[in-house]
């Protein structure tokens, strides 16, 4: 601890001399910082100067990169593989985010001096870019659908590439290297994967409920849903009447019920069975405002909730045991003519809510499905792709939309069996594109097996990384739930803008058709003709040689097609096979956080299936930008800010240095004209400080060698030390990916051991130093340079390479440097000296108040740090006025006395009467009335002439 006694602050009350009144100027034996590099930068000339960076430094950098490693010992490449974005509009603030954190990862890597590889790409298929092509038109075929959709997506494809590369996103954009999931070899890849699943059992095709949206007329994945947390359905319970003779009542000619709790009455008509659970106790219970006859059957856990949910009173007539159950049936609530039908203890019953009876439609639901695979009993749907009941419903409901009629039409047809009806406002599954709301419906669909991939692919989750490593356990738990919970996986959809399901089908039996030959033959047509468009528009007699309907034990005219294509979620995550080469697994995928249901997933499972492993080794996680209310961004509230108008207000790396602060530590990250201006004004303040080191250090002189000199300095010493510690700690917060940090360690270092010790503690020695000095400033002074320009490069490349441009007049880009700080800068016993200086620094501005310190004469006496401060100072008990400890403090002169070595630090401080040196103002002048510059500036000017 260090403690003042003893004080003595002798401030006398007289003017100091002051030097001669026709004082000669010295500004010309300064040396001041020069530099044309600007301190700031108009709109147009911004624009200009990223313009001209981009199409000369930033362009040409991924290429450099990638040659960089030729004929060297190359360090592992890293991959990052891209995430494709829909090729379906604008971009946005999210696309911001996503690729340009893509961007710095990229960057960090490359400074360090690895390769990276990263190949851009779209994601093509799809309902989303299939109602934007169509939307203007109905009734087109699918010919057109698909000429419409290309392309629109490839005139948003060139509109995003344009815009990402305007950001400096790091890429081979000159040679277009990018894939696409409409490229030719991109779906022969997907084509031949899709075969080798099949044959290996994980793909089959089934009749299945599955996700479907009326709007949309297809089957979704849950990737494809969002939920409606405000959306109205009715809360109905419905009696169904049992048969006489199935239990043992206690009550003689009583009718019993089964009372089952429902949301969805448009799926009784589909009604096959009630489901209970055996181990569960139940209640025959009597309604006291109806007939004392009728006895309704629920859990007994539940009759409470019941009464409260329905304000009707029960009275508790017989308890049974669920096992006793087995044997009920009952008739069908709606069609008469089933009038047996079974019960069946399931798994999924449970007492936490409804009655603890089920009603059970397999065409409807995941839970029924798989009872009737159990039980062997019939799945029957009675709703088509448009939603709407089929002729096989009762005649009430023909042509009724299940979601608009069909609800109000089964209660009221069902009046007297209603018990109790209300409204619960719940969270319900909609159409992501169309926000719309989905059903459940069987139908006959593809899938992929995940039952068989589940504990592999859990396994192997186990093993990744992900990032932030704040919320890693929480995120990969959340994952490993969601792929446990998944039941199949359904990649079909009924749409025509996608990749066709490459299978035939037998047209009197329905069996699928399919073989290695058909596959080849599939891929040569594609790639002779550039799209699938042929297997719309070509009759199969055109598309299938007779010798390949040969070997498929068929004749043509007893072949049809598959109407399918892929899901686009199979699309995308079959992404890996294509683009990764051979068997590479990729070191990073980098997406929002809904991607661990959606991307993530997918290719994990594709990728397992395909050569059991995972497609990458580790996760990086972002959230989504929102407003600075909280609210996402939506045209419809009007507060969506563009990339566009940011970058022209603000700046490309103004984007960029926003996105390092605020897009990796929260979930939500706010964009607000607020924390844009502050990147904004922080980037200045950083442009700021590479212009006065700029101006310090001149351009570099690639033709002459660097002159050693033999430097005592500890300032100097101190700043090398600090880069060392710099460079570690920076490169530690890359590579955890905490570029908040990244941006928050920048600006403390360029604050406090750049601007605040440093530059401020050399100045004198800098302007009015000799030139061994100066020079071991700048050489200093080049190595934090090239240090701060390592460490921004990842964000705020455009800056860092228009400075490099005013240093390396040779016209070379920053990014053909390798910039690694010496091993022999460590210097802590530096840093322990300089800091030590600083702590009585410290107390010295505590004490002298007002006074220019370099009028204060002081003495220290220490103990305890007299060691440290005599590595700046070996003279003891007699006053300095040259000494680096002086220069440090900024005093006048320093006398250190020796005290006990447990005795606390004291000071003392007087003031100096003698007028300082007109040219540094740092030394007195001489006693010599002629002198009019102190000794040591002297000696600096007649050196100098």
């Amino acid at each position: 601890m260090l403690r003042v006694f003893n004080i003595r602050v002798g401030i006398r009350v007289y003017s100091v001399k002051a030097a001669k009144k026709d004082a000669k100027k010295y500004t010309d034996t300064i040396n001041l910082p020069k530099t044309k590099f600007s301190s700031r930068l108009s709109a147009a000339k911004r624009e200009e100067q990223e313009r001209h960076v981009l199409q000369n430094k930033i362009a040409v950098s991924y290429e450099y990169q990638e040659q960089r490693q030729l004929g060297v010992k190359r360090k592992p490449t890293f991959v990052l593989h891209d995430g494709p974005p829909y090729a379906n509009g604008q971009l946005h603030m999210g696309h911001a985010v996503n690729k340009i954190l893509k961007d710095i990862t990229l960057r960090q890597q490359v400074v360090h001096g690895r390769e990276v590889n990263y190949i851009p790409g779209w994601d093509c298929h799809g309902l989303p870019i299939e109602l934007k092509a169509t939307s203007a038109a109905e009734g087109q075929n699918a010919a057109e659908i698909r000429q419409k959709s290309r392309a629109f997506a490839l005139e948003a494809i060139q509109s995003q590439k344009e815009e990402f590369s305007s950001w400096g996103i790091l890429a081979n954009w000159q040679k277009d290297n990018i894939y696409m999931t409409f490229h030719p070899e991109f779906i022969a890849n997907q084509l031949q994967m899709f075969h080798n699943l099949y044959e290996r059992g994980l793909v089959y095709r089934d009749l299945k409920p599955v996700y479907w949206s009326p709007s949309s007329r297809t089957a979704l994945a849950e990737a494809e849903l969002e939920y409606d947390a405000n959306h109205k359905s009715p809360s109905v319970y419905v009696r169904f009447a049992l048969n006489p003779n199935g239990l043992e009542v206690d009550t003689k000619g009583a009718q019993i019920y089964a009372l089952v709790w429902t949301t969805t009455p448009w799926t009784l008509p589909s009604n096959q069975a009630i489901c209970y659970s055996a181990s569960l106790e139940y209640a025959l219970v009597r309604l006291l405002d109806r007939s004392p006859r009728e006895l309704y059957l629920m859990a007994s856990a539940l009759v409470a909730d019941f009464e409260a949910s329905t304000q009707l009173k029960c009275q508790v007539v017989q308890t049974l045991a669920g096992s006793s159950l087995s044997t009920l049936t009952y008739s069908h609530p709606i069609d008469k003519a089933q009038t047996s039908l079974p019960f069946f203890d399931a798994s999924h019953v449970q007492d936490s809510k409804g009655t603890g009876l089920v009603h059970t439609a397999p065409a409807h639901g995941p839970e029924d499905f798989l009872v009737s695979l159990a039980k062997k009993i019939p799945v029957k749907c009675m709703v088509n792709e448009a939603g709407v009941y089929t002729k096989e419903a009762p005649s009430f409901l023909h042509g009724q939309s299940v979601l608009e009629q069909g609800n109000p039409l089964v209660l009221q047809h069902i009046a007297e069996d209603v018990v109790h009806s209300a409204q619960l406002e719940h969270s319900y599954p909609i159409d992501w594109r169309t926000k719309q709301p989905v059903i459940i419906r069987a139908s006959e669909q593809w899938f992929i097996n995940t039952d068989r991939l589940k504990t592999r692919a859990a396994a192997t989750l186990e093993q990744v990384e992900i990032y932030p490593r704040t919320n890693a356990e929480a995120s990969k738990r959340a994952m490993l739930t969601q792929l446990q919970k998944r039941p199949y996986w359904c990649i079909s959809r009924q749409r025509a803008w996608g990749v066709p399901i490459p299978v035939l089908y037998s047209r009197t039996t329905g069996q699928v058709v399919l073989s290695a030959g058909l596959i080849e033959h599939l891929c040569r047509l594609l790639r002779s003709q550039g799209s699938m468009d042929f297997w719309w528009s070509k009759p199969l007699e055109e598309l299938l040689p007779a010798q390949i309907a040969a070997e498929l034990g068929h004749e043509v005219e007893d072949l049809v097609k598959g109407s399918d294509i892929f899901d686009i979620w199979f699309d995308s995550g079959s992404t890996w096979s294509a683009v990764l080469q051979k068997e590479q697994v990729a070191d990073l995928y980098l997406e929002g956080y809904d991607q661990f249901t959606g991307w993530f997933q997918s290719s994990l499972l594709t990728s397992i299936a395909a050569r059991d492993c995972a497609p990458y080794k580790a996760l990086f996680v972002h959230g989504f930008t929102v407003d600075e209310k909280g609210h996402k961004m939506s045209k419809s509230l009007g507060n969506v800010i563009s990339p566009k108008q940011i970058t022209k207000k603000y700046g490309t790396d103004a984007l960029r240095w926003w996105v390092a602060s605020h897009g990796t530590q929260n979930m939500s990250i706010t964009v607000s004209d607020k924390l844009l201006l502050q990147a904004t004004e922080n980037l200045s303040k950083v442009r700021g400080t590479l212009r006065y080191l700029k101006g310090v250090i001149g351009e570099q002189q690639p033709d002459r060698q660097e002159q050693a000199i033999l430097d005592v300095s500890y300032l100097n010493k101190y700043l090398l030390a600090n880069l060392v510690d710099f460079e570690a700690e920076i490169e530690k917060l890359y590579n955890a990916y905490e570029y908040n940090r990244v941006v928050a360690c920048i600006q403390n270092f360029i604050a406090n051991q750049v601007s605040a010790i440093y530059v401020h503690l050399i100045k004198d020695r800098l302007y009015c130093g000799d030139d061994r000095e100066l020079h071991a400033i700048r050489q200093s002074l080049t190595h934090c340079y090239r240090q701060l320009c390592k460490s921004l490069w990842p964000i705020a490349p455009f800056l860092v390479e228009e400075s490099w441009s005013y240093y390396d007049p040779s016209g070379s880009a920053f990014h053909e440097q390798m910039v690694q700080a010496q091993s022999d800068w460590h210097d802590p016993r530096a840093i322990e000296v300089v800091n030590a200086a600083l702590d009585v620094k410290r107390l010295i501005n505590q004490q002298a108040g007002d006074v220019n310190s370099w009028h204060l004469s002081v003495t220290i006496m220490s103990g305890s740090q007299l060691e440290l401060l005599r590595e700046l100072q070996p003279t003891i008990g007699e006053p300095m006025r040259s000494s680096e400890l002086c220069e440090i403090l900024q005093v006048g002169s320093v006398t250190v006395v020796q005290t006990d070595l447990n005795e606390d630090l004291e000071i003392s401080l007087t003031t100096l009467d003698t007028p300082l040196c007109p040219r540094c103002r740092r030394y007195s002048l001489e006693e010599d009335a002629a002198a009019e510059t102190c000794r040591r500036c002297s000696q600096v000017m007649e050196l100098k002439n």
